[in-house]
């Protein structure tokens, strides 16, 4: 058998947090932001990213012939190129228009999926829903469907259409059988079944960051942080987050439905940059970095 070429690998190090994200946090004329290595204590003067913030081979992808590739890698940097332009647009401007509201969404969603340490337990609930998909497949409905899976707690927060429930009932009992096989066997690094279906889901918790409400801050003097855990790794309904070293963004359940539109910064009091810093300091696992020297004694 003729094997279709080697995938490309050569990439070992992989960024949990984009670098593009760690460079906002600088103080305008520094090479970089400071870093504290919240376990250690380790305090780092002004300096670019490098390769702070990544685990080794993090995003690691394998083709159908269980060869490593860097695909998911490449991937997640092509979407923060496109991501980050958003921000920068709110940077340079204090505010968020419609399109950088969806950018900046999408940094929020992938960030949340990307952690590695979750990419076991969440393809694993995907093993459950394969299972739920076979023990529901004679409901007579996909609004059936969706209830049963939802009350036993297989699907929260994702809805089976009604074309999908269709594709299920006519599928061949063999055909499903090989299927949730193929799935409930698999380790995680299949080429059919691996951490790219996590990042995936982005859209979907995109979609859900853009029905909150969004209160756009901004600090005169560069103030906010970021950590090696920037967002939640379970998206809800309130969260703060630090977009820049000059913007953080608090996201609540909104009382009324959220219009499109532009959001519109307003100045942070002393009190919101220290308890934004603080939120976004309670996640970190090993790092933070900022526009100062001060990080160091956070």
């Amino acid at each position: 058998m003729n094997l279709p070429p080697t995938p490309k690998f050569v990439k070992k190090h992989h960024h949990i947090v984009p670098v593009l994200w760690q460079k906002r946090f600088k103080a305008p004329g520094d090479p970089g932001p400071y870093y504290l290595n919240v376990k250690t204590g380790e305090r780092l003067p002004p300096q670019g990213p490098g390769n702070k913030m990544s685990e080794e081979y993090a995003n690691i992808e394998f083709d159908d012939f269980f060869r490593p590739s860097d695909a998911l890698e490449d991937h997640l940097g092509t979407l923060e190129t496109k991501m980050v332009a958003g921000l920068d647009r709110c940077i340079a401007t204090g505010e968020l228009d419609g399109d950088a509201r969806v950018d900046v969404a999408m940094l929020m969603a992938v960030q949340a999926c990307r952690y590695p340490e979750n990419f076991q337990s969440r393809l694993d609930l995907g093993k459950y829903l394969a299972i739920g998909l076979t023990d529901y497949k004679s409901c007579p409905d996909a609004v059936a469907l969706n209830r049963a899976l939802q009350t036993n707690g297989i699907l929260s927060g994702a809805r089976i259409t009604q074309e999908e429930f269709v594709r299920l009932q006519t599928a061949q009992e063999s055909q499903l059988s090989t299927e949730l096989e193929s799935i409930l066997t698999a380790h995680g690094y299949e080429a059919h079944f691996n951490p790219k279906l996590v990042i995936a889901a982005a859209d979907r918790v995109a979609n859900h960051l853009l029905g909150l409400e969004w209160t756009l801050l901004h600090s005169p003097t560069p103030g906010f942080i970021l950590s090696d855990r920037p967002v939640p790794s379970t998206i809800e309904y309130s969260f703060s987050i630090g977009l820049s070293a000059s913007y953080a963004l608090k996201l609540n359940k909104p009382a009324v439905p959220v219009m499109d539109g532009t959001t519109y910064s307003r100045q942070a009091t002393p009190d919101e940059v220290d308890q934004i810093n603080a939120e976004v300091r309670s996640r970190a696992q090993q790092l933070i970095c900022g526009p100062g020297a001060w990080v160091h004694k956070l």
